[in-house]
């Protein structure tokens, strides 16, 4: 056998991007509203004839194709908010406590709304129910930086000598 001998060790520190769970949250709503907006739009369709006047049904609640088009953009924004470790938490926040305050005027007012939007009281705690979850993750939910150390070991004048 032979031992090698001079043999350089070197400390690497590896960081890796920061994530936050409040990420998820914001990917998993993103993408609830994203498909309840497609859903809305394939079956009401997008005409400006019919932009604000054809009311459906989507798993439960009433839209029209501007609600649709209102939710396909906010569920972008929500997973555009969670692609961005850390970053992305005022985005979230501010879409948390707008889908909040929207949410209380759809339940105080949706007689009124229902005319344009097609809104019932269900679409109300919808988004009353989503605004809170994702207030409360984009201003709660810590941020985690990991990393670690690692030692590499670097031969620098490898001299091989048999064991005794």
């Amino acid at each position: 056998m032979f031992r090698r001998d001079e043999v350089d060790v070197a400390e690497r520190s590896v960081l890796w991007a920061p994530w936050s769970p409040a990420q998820l949250v914001a990917l998993v709503i993103g993408i609830i509203y994203l498909v309840l907006g497609v859903a809305v739009l394939a079956k009401a369709g997008l005409s400006a004839d019919t932009f604000t006047s054809a009311h459906v049904s989507v798993f439960g609640f009433g839209h029209t194709p501007l609600m649709g088009l209102i939710e396909l953009v906010y569920g972008l924004l929500l997973i555009m908010a969670g692609a961005v470790p850390g970053a992305g938490r005022g985005l979230m926040a501010f879409l948390g406590a707008l889908a909040l305050g929207f949410g209380v005027v759809v339940l105080v007012q949706q007689a009124s709304l229902y005319g344009s939007l097609g809104v019932l009281d269900a679409n109300g705690w919808l988004y009353v129910i989503t605004g809170v979850i994702t207030l409360i993750a984009g201003v709660a939910a810590p941020i985690i930086f990991t990393g670690g150390r690692q030692r590499v070991a670097h031969d620098r004048d490898v001299i091989q000598r048999p064991l005794r």
